[in-house]
């Protein structure tokens, strides 16, 4: 059984136009589709790469966790994730609704002072 986070059309049509081609080197053994399902899979869950269930992640042979995790870490390093999150969100920018977004701002240092929290511990920012 293989699982699924996306389905295989969202990622060909909405992740992959933004993943660079392999500059050099021989091309992969798994699919592109499979290998961004499994790196979607790894973000979902939370889970640590060394446990990933790569064979039940991929149809034909699985690829090693460090082997995903490669294209994973390429990726970061172009950007190609930053770059395809900034393309979907304009692209379905009248789909968000902002109003009921949450942020919070309770581990942001105040660097111009701010009021002390009271907690043991904590310090006042300079």
């Amino acid at each position: 059984m293989m699982y699924q986070v996306l389905d295989k059309d969202t990622i060909e049509m909405g992740i992959i136009p933004y993943l660079p081609k392999n500059d050099r080197g021989p091309a992969s053994r798994a699919a592109t589709v499979e290998i961004v399902n499994c790196i979607l899979y790894k973000l979902k869950t939370g889970m640590q790469w060394h446990l990933l269930p790569v064979d039940s992640l991929f149809t034909g042979r699985a690829l090693h966790f460090k082997t995903v995790f490669g294209h994973y870490r390429k990726w970061c390093k172009k950007g190609a994730w930053k770059d395809c999150w900034v393309k979907l969100l304009s692209r379905h920018r009248s789909k968000i609704d902002l109003s009921s977004g949450d942020f919070d701002g309770s581990h942001t240092t105040a660097i111009r002072g701010g009021r002390r929290s009271g907690l043991p511990g904590k310090k006042e920012e300079k």
